[in-house]
């Protein structure tokens, strides 16, 4: 079905646009020198008037090519091949031209430069290879204009109102300055903050991955990018900002950010405090400063499932569900590159220290399978706090023009205190108690980490042939110390207390593990459609843990020898690949398999017992890619992976915080296998700036690794591990987007569904749970210079389905509609205003209407002739309709919860941006 889809929608356009054009014009690209016909020559068509691209194709392996079905007007023909001058021709077209170019004469650069003659103006839009071209001084925006404004003036290319880019459909991840990283590659920094009247062309591809790039072999993975391409008068400047919000009594977001960039050199230092539920806008932009990014050397279960473990580049965030925060961070960057580019360091500081207070509530209601019902009900107030200082860097050496070494290192200290109290209580079908639970928890810790990669690599002079080496050294420490106390009381079928439990817990663990790790990849190209990719790989591991837990209860804070442990894990992993590509012309496939073969052994020290366990993880691989032509391309792709159990599901350290709750591992456990299959298919056709995507997702699991329960009266519950069959998933989605550049409009629409089946095992009956959820989404925006407008509505069905049985018939409904509109106003001003709309309509679990709508405003104004200066008045959720509160219907399951937030407020801002690109006074165009 989805097939017949795809064909039917690409019929169709076919034939509209058979039916509106009628000219074409055909020719044949040579060499004047060698007479040789220029295969791959790109040929486009420009329209005069706007200087939008109408066509585009390549010639054939005889230098010929055609342009058909063309509508009357005045164009310009451009073609383009490497080392050759550009041909620009002025045509006019009427609706029945059959124009024949005949053969078209090709001159070297080299001979065009020699003979001084120079080409006045450049293409509008054009392909270089697979890379698209936009001349930035054929857009016209305003004076002051920064490269954000820009990139909404070309086709293809959307930018929200949060500084988020799309370009040809994709979300646009990296934004780089002359091919290298601005201050990192957040693209908010590079297109917030440069001129656009300092740019010479904005580049838009597909990154391929590190490994793709070295090896040459598809690995499916592509990032949309964005290489913005300076005028050679505006490789150095300067920028600063400082943003100053506050409601004048508690609550404000500030920040400051300073940075040079000359020639390869990058630095810059930030600061931010911010209380508000945003992050601030500083901290958010220099979020992903960082060192060269490197693969991990992964083996499966490495045994940091027993220890604490942190250090990613999100270590100053706190996961929670609302809340009222506090953060505070400062930073530092620097990035340059010496001995003719050969050499480049990049370094990043960071220093945080974060804070979050919320107060949560929950109601569940679950159904168990001899129909008994619980009805459960807690809340909880937690303050998390934090903090900790980071450092990362690289060092790039190019050993000679085809070798180069890298040097990536990271290291940190975290600390992190909580303190939670709370309670719960559960009652049954007649509203009697069954049990109830207060517990308190305090507890503070730190880690110390730090992770490197020494990476060489090499390109021969054999297209094709490459070599890589990696080794990697890591090492983390960790401790912490927790107090527990915990009284939980027992109802008798009359709600009458019969049995009351109090513990008081003192908890003390430390943990360190150590590990080396070593990867070497070979690539060969054997024929010239044919390539070859092995690799191995080793990690080994040596971690321990040691956990003391203390009952406070007594007068002598007695060791709990059942509740204590000292643990000693030792790991030694043995990773193997082979991957074999096949190209022709647009069509390449590569298949492949990964063997990874483990030996892992966990000594508990306080009792003389050793687990070991030995196994094979076996991954094959397969993608298939058919590029249809430049703006079409299909793709499948399948993977397979195996997955062990971990160490907590095989021999789970045994933790009590709760007498309601405990874990009993399973050593017979075997590991699952996951097959998942991928179809997708794109079409960009950037002369009509139209896009078309869909993708189709299946898979399934063998042995899957699921849960089983005990559940019994007192709600008191008994966790383990099983395998079993049942689990699988499908998702699918189909996009369109159309853009018209004459009337500033774009719209579009997203259609998807996904469906999961999990297996569980509930009182041994196994429940089949199946969620399902529809989802349709529109967009449309209106962008002039004067006014932006874009609305968005959706729509999302969700059931959830029990085999055990159902409460109600789980099912809900949502629709959203987000709003936003923005108005310039004389003297600089600026107006905008919008609305999110949302609608939860009752159902049968939830019997009242959850409808909201969050309504913000704020009015700014530029001052200075640089505009460099803004003030702005904010309001956020004028109505005051913002409430922290969620809800969910699922099959034999269905909760709620509330959170703190923060409510209306009105903000007082002061935003100065200051940014010089040492450039010559130019026209405003």
């Amino acid at each position: 079905m989805l097939k017949k889809t795809f064909i039917f929608i690409l019929f169709t356009f076919s034939v509209l646009t058979v039916w509106a054009q009628k000219a074409n014009i055909r020719g044949v690209v040579t060499d004047t020198v060698e007479k040789r016909k220029l295969e791959n020559s790109a040929i486009l068509l420009i329209r005069s008037s706007d200087s939008a691209m109408v066509k585009t194709t390549r010639a054939d392996r005889n230098g010929k090519f055609e342009l058909k079905n063309l509508s009357a007007g005045d164009y310009k023909i451009l073609i383009s091949y490497p080392k050759m001058a550009d041909y620009i021709r002025n045509l006019r077209i009427s609706d029945t031209s059959n124009i024949v170019l005949g053969d078209v004469n090709m001159e070297l650069k080299s001979k065009v430069l020699k003979e001084v003659v120079i080409q006045a103006t450049k293409s509008a839009v054009r392909m270089k290879g697979d890379t698209l071209v936009f001349q930035a001084d054929s857009f016209a925006v305003r004076a002051n204009a920064n490269v954000q404004e820009l990139l909404k003036r070309l086709p293809g290319i959307e930018v929200d109102k949060s500084g988020t880019i799309k370009a040809q459909g994709k979300m646009v991840k990296t934004v780089l300055v002359d091919g290298d990283e601005f201050f990192g590659d957040d693209p908010l920094l590079a297109t917030k903050y440069l001129k656009a009247n300092a740019v010479e062309e904005i580049q838009v591809y597909d990154k391929k991955s590190k490994s793709a790039d070295l090896t040459g072999i598809d690995d499916g993975i592509k990032n949309k990018t964005i290489n913005i391409k300076l005028k050679d008068n505006a490789k150095n400047g300067y920028l600063a900002t400082i943003d100053l919000n506050t409601n004048v009594s508690d609550l404000g977001d500030y920040g400051g950010m300073a940075g040079i960039f000359k020639n390869k050199l990058k630095a810059a230092i930030y600061g931010n405090y911010s209380n508000l539920n945003n992050e601030s806008k500083i901290n958010n932009s220099m979020r992903k400063l960082k060192g060269e990014e490197y693969d991990l050397i992964e083996v499966g279960d490495d045994g940091s499932s027993i220890m604490y473990v942190s250090g990613d580049d999100d270590e100053d965030y706190i996961a929670a569900s609302g809340g009222l925060p506090n953060n505070f961070g400062i930073g530092a960057y620097y990035a340059d590159k010496f001995s003719k580019d050969k050499m480049g360091l990049k370094l990043n500081f960071k220093s945080f220290d974060n804070n979050n207070v919320n107060l949560t509530t929950t109601n569940s209601q679950e159904l168990l399978p001899n129909e008994t019902k619980f009805f459960s009900s807690g809340r909880t107030a937690n303050n998390a706090n934090v903090a900790g200082e980071s450092v990362k860097g690289t060092f790039n050496y190019n050993t000679d023009a085809k070798s180069i070494l890298k040097i990536s290192f990271g290291a940190s200290r975290n600390r992190n205190e909580n303190t939670a109290v709370g309670g719960n209580e559960t009652r049954g079908d007649n509203g009697i108690f069954i049990s109830q639970n207060k517990q308190e928890n305090t507890g503070n810790g730190h880690s110390d980490i730090f992770n490197g990669n020494i990476n060489w690599s090499r390109k021969f002079e054999k297209k094709g042939r490459t070599i890589s080496i990696d080794l990697q050294p890591e090492s983390q420490n960790s401790n912490s110390t927790e107090n527990s106390t915990n009284r939980t009381v027992y109802f008798n079928a009359s709600g009458d207390s019969i049995r009351v439990e109090n513990t008081d817990l003192r908890k003390k663990n430390t943990g360190k593990q150590n590990s080396i790790g070593m990867r070497v990849n070979y690539t060969d190209r054997l024929t010239k459609r044919w390539t070859f990719e092995t690799g191995y790989s080793f990690k080994t591991i040596s971690s321990g843990s040691n956990r003391l837990v203390f009952d406070n209860i007594a007068s002598n804070p007695k060791k709990i020898d059942s509740l204590s442990n000292d643990f000693k894990f030792i790991n030694f992993s043995n990773v193997g690949k082979m991957i074999w590509q096949y190209s022709y012309e647009n069509f390449s496939i590569s298949s492949g398999l990964e063997a990874t073969q483990t030996n892992f052994e966990l000594k508990d020290l306080d009792k003389q017992t050793d687990f070991e366990r030995s196994y094979l993880n076996l991954s094959p691989r397969t993608n298939l890619l058919y590029k249809i032509n430049n703006s079409n391309t299909l793709a499948v792709n399948y993977n397979g992976y195996m997955q062990q159990p971990s160490i907590d599901q095989l021999q789970p350290v045994r933790q009590i915080n709760t007498p309601l709750y405990q874990i009993i591992g399973n050593s017979a456990l075997r590991p699952s296998f996951t097959n998942s299959f991928g179809l997708s298919y794109n079409s960009f056709q950037f002369n009509s700036d139209q896009y078309i995507s869909a993708y189709f997702n299946y898979g399934f699991t063998n042995n899957a690794i699921v849960s089983t329960e005990l559940v019994d009266d007192f709600n008191k519950r008994i966790s383990s591990f099983i395998n079993a069959n049942g689990n699988n998933s499908i998702s699918g989605n189909l996009s369109y987007s159309k853009g018209f550049s004459k009337s500033h409009l774009r719209f579009g629409i997203d259609v998807g569904f996904n469906r999961s089946n999990t297996i569980a095992i509930i009182n041994a009956t196994q429940n089949k749970a199946a969620n399902t959820q529809y989802n349709l989404r529109g967009s449309l925006n209106y962008y002039t210079q004067q006014i932006e407008f874009s609305y968005i509505p959706s729509a999302s069905v969700m059931t959830g389905k029990s085999s055990i049985g159902e409460i109600n018939d789980g099912r809900s409904l949502t629709h959203n509609h987000e709003i936003s509109g923005t108005v310039q106003l004389p003297f600089n001003a600026e107006f905008n205003t919008s609305f999110s709309l949302s609608f939860r309509p009752a159902n049968a679990s939830f019997g009242q209407d959850l409808n909201t709508a969050i309504w913000n405003s704020y009015l700014s104004a530029k001052l200075l002739k640089s505009e460099a200066l803004e003030i702005k008045l904010s309001v956020t959720d004028i109505l005051n309709q913002k409430i922290g509160y969620n809800r969910f219907v699922g099959g034999n399951v269905t909760s709620e919860d509330t959170f703190s937030y923060i409510p209306r407020y009105v903000l007082i801002g002061l935003n100065w941006n200051l940014s010089g690109n040492f450039i010559k006074k130019t026209t405003e165009r």
